[in-house]
């Protein structure tokens, strides 16, 4: 892709960052961004949040896992006015003193929670001081997970500032209001307004309350005013509820319309309060033999898994590295993302709501349900839970909330830190978190994701709206057989219904290859080797049994970007020429299941198979096997293409040498011409497609 077209996709996704709200005199948000970090705290660097300490040491046979402490100072003329700190995500358990005093302490490392912090303060400088801890923690998900548990300040942090009226920001999560949608249709919709309105002030409070909506060109479609009485030192709960029609609705990728949710406190004609959030209008269903459904259309999802992760940040990516990120998943053509394996930044909703990329978001409960499971791990599972609904509620990018990951993987042995799998446990704590999330939003779709087939005792009997399946046929197992994907799909399609492919993929090094087809093959005894052909040939079959199987819901490949784990070594052997291979130490304790490298830098083979499926809006001519530069003399070379154009021809140091007016097989976008043979020690290969578009790769003979 050139460099213009990628800075386009760029320049279309700057959406602002939370929370997009005017500085009133009532009302401040500032983002601290300047702390002290110490690993021991007595030796302080100071660092820009969001930070983490595993930037670096992530990527090796081991990273830090401990305490490490934070701190910042900030300056406070007024001590009555009410103040609260914001942390977006403190990983993964926290402690918050101000001033030496403890005014908060958190489990989980992924979710916002507030801080309050009025009473600790005194006039002019004060320091907030956060102790993180990643340390495993038996009672706290996630307890094991095939992905690196970061610590740090890994999101922003803001502190608040308000008038002694105020929205909480306790009650309806960071954004301080929620935004129901119960009715959508073509004609009219539906709009139920939350919030918690606090009077902190001595007195009893008339207050106006001013609801407004405005379309994304910033005209006011809809307000209305109303006025309450707020009680000393006591809060009230405010609901609003409004009809409207010829609502431009949230339609996906091809048309993701938004508006803006405002609302506006007064005492007497000063404003002392505002919030606001984006809203979508949209519908959504699933059904088992249909598949998904937006606004009432069939709607297949098909995307991407993707971690909140990047080389030499770990999960502390700033908002230009999400901005970045986005344009590819825009310039692969997604409409879907499962954000594994735990809430990420809300930039990144924030980015799917712009974009129109519907989203399945989860918990980070994987792997670990125990014998010696106690009860304070599950209530753990359940706060978790509530943080990501409450903070997450509003972005109409949501549609699957996700309770579990891979239950019955790894980490469930006898002698483990919670015993061997407890599956009956399983069944009885999904049944309860289940009934507890729909009470939190009864509209959104509530799943899980299973490795095993649903074949564990009780499994079939799980509580779910919908059931995905993480499924590795051809390279964890069923070696060289991709076909037994769509038994086993079609096994649980039956038996439970409404069902989602979670995750399918296949380790891929970009830079090691082979040119003798018949050595492109899995082999589980040496996992060094993970040739970008073998990886291409997975693909290419779970891409054909896909479209051959509608009633999938959903899709995701496993996973947009290579990402480390500091446990695995697999997949560090390089070959440029099929013949001579070289280890490569940096591409250690990495999951090289990306369609693209963790520096972003390299778009392996498959990521051009999948944009040739799902970017019809731009034509894409792609030769595989590019970065294989050297063939034996004598060797019959197939040119492979990933293309969607209408026909493509083929040159050889600028003579045609084949035309092809279609793919000839099912997807549409595999190509393949007739063998050729190198015809001088550097031979030079064009494809051009029917609209003009062209890509090259030059080969040279192996001697």
């Amino acid at each position: 892709m050139n460099k213009q077209f990628f800075l386009a996709l760029l320049a279309a996704i700057l959406v602002p960052v939370f929370p997009a709200v005017a500085q009133i005199r009532g009302y401040r948000q500032i983002e601290l961004k300047q702390w002290e970090f110490s690993k021991d705290s007595t030796a302080w660097q100071e660092v820009t949040i969001p930070h983490s300490w595993n930037a670096v040491d992530g990527h090796s046979s081991k990273y830090y896992r401990g305490k490490a402490f934070y701190r910042c100072y900030f300056r406070v003329n007024d001590t009555a006015k009410p103040r609260f700190l914001l942390f977006e995500g403190a990983a993964q358990s926290a402690v918050v003193t101000v001033n030496g005093i403890q005014l908060g302490a958190h489990r989980g490392g992924y979710t916002a929670f507030p801080v309050a912090i009025t009473e600790a303060l005194n006039r002019g400088i004060n320091v907030v001081e956060v102790t993180c801890d990643n340390r495993e923690d038996v009672d706290m998900i996630p307890v094991t997970s095939d992905f690196n548990k970061n610590g740090g300040l890994h999101n922003p942090v803001w502190l608040l500032e308000m008038e002694d009226v105020y929205l909480s920001p306790k009650a309806y999560g960071m954004y301080r209001l929620r935004c129901e949608t119960p009715l959508v249709t073509p004609k009219k919709v539906q709009t139920l307004v939350k919030f918690k309105i606090v009077n902190d002030g001595n007195r009893d409070d008339e207050i106006k309350v001013r609801v407004q909506l405005l379309t994304a060109d910033g005209v006011l479609g809809y307000q209305a005013d109303r006025e309450v009485e707020v009680r000393a030192f006591s809060d009230y709960d405010f609901s609003h509820e409004f009809l409207l029609s010829g609502v431009h609705l949230w339609d996906g990728v091809k048309d993701p319309y938004l508006y803006t949710l405002r609302v506006e406190l007064f005492r007497g004609k000063r404003m002392v309060d505002i919030a606001e959030t984006k809203i979508g209008y949209r519908s959504m269903e699933m059904d088992p033999e249909r598949g998904f459904l937006l606004n009432g259309r069939p709607y297949p999802l098909r995307g991407v898994n993707m971690h909140q992760d990047m080389d030499g940040k770990a999960s502390a990516l700033t908002l230009s590295d999400y901005r970045r990120d986005y344009a590819i998943v825009k310039e692969l053509g997604a409409n879907f993302l499962r954000l594994a394996h735990y809430p990420h930044n809300d930039f990144a909703f924030c980015l799917c709501d712009s974009l129109g990329l519907i989203v399945q978001t989860e918990i980070p409960w994987v792997n670990v349900c125990g014998v010696d499971a106690r009860q304070i791990y599950f209530n753990n599972i359940h706060e978790q839970m509530r943080e990501m609904i409450s903070n997450l509620y509003n972005h109409p990018s949501i549609g699957f909330w996700g309770m579990w990951n891979e239950l019955d993987s790894w980490g469930n042995q006898p002698g483990s830190l919670q015993g061997e799998l407890d599956a009956a446990r399983v069944v009885s704590e999904t049944a309860k978190l289940y009934a507890y999330a729909k009470q939190l939003d009864p509209g959104r779709f509530v799943g899980l994701t299973d490795d095993s087939e649903f074949q564990r005792d009780g499994y079939t009997a799980l509580k779910a709206d919908y059931y995905s399946q993480n499924r590795y046929h051809g390279w964890y197992y069923d070696v060289d057989n991709f076909e037994k994907f769509t038994e086993a799909m079609e096994r649980i399609h039956k038996q439970m219904g409404v069902t989602n492919v979670g995750e399918y993929g296949v380790g891929i090094n970009p830079f090691c290859h082979y040119w003798d087809r018949s050595r492109v093959k899995r082999d589980l005894e040496d996992d060094t080797i993970h040739s970008e052909e073998y990886g291409n040939l997975f693909h290419e079959s779970y891409v054909r049994q896909i479209q051959r199987m509608p009633w999938l819901n959903f899709t995701a490949v496993w996973i947009l970007f290579d990402f480390p784990v500091a446990n695995r070594q697999e997949g560090w052997m390089d070959s440029d020429n099929g013949e001579v291979f070289v280890p490569n130490e940096a591409r250690k304790y990495m999951n090289d299941k990306g369609l693209v490298t963790r520096d972003r830098l390299t778009r392996k083979d498959p990521f051009y198979l999948y944009k040739s499926l799902w970017n019809t809006g731009e034509t894409t001519v792609y030769i595989t096997g590019r970065r294989l530069r050297y063939y034996p003399v004598g060797q019959d070379l197939i040119i492979k293409v990933y293309s969607n154009a209408k026909s493509l021809t083929l040159y050889q140091n600028d003579k045609q040498v084949a035309r092809k007016t279609s793919s000839g097989e099912s997807t549409g976008v595999i190509w393949e011409f007739p063998a050729v043979r190198l015809k001088t020690d550097q031979d030079t290969f064009k494809v051009v497609s029917d609209k003009g578009m062209t890509d090259s790769v030059t080969l040279s003979r192996l001697r």
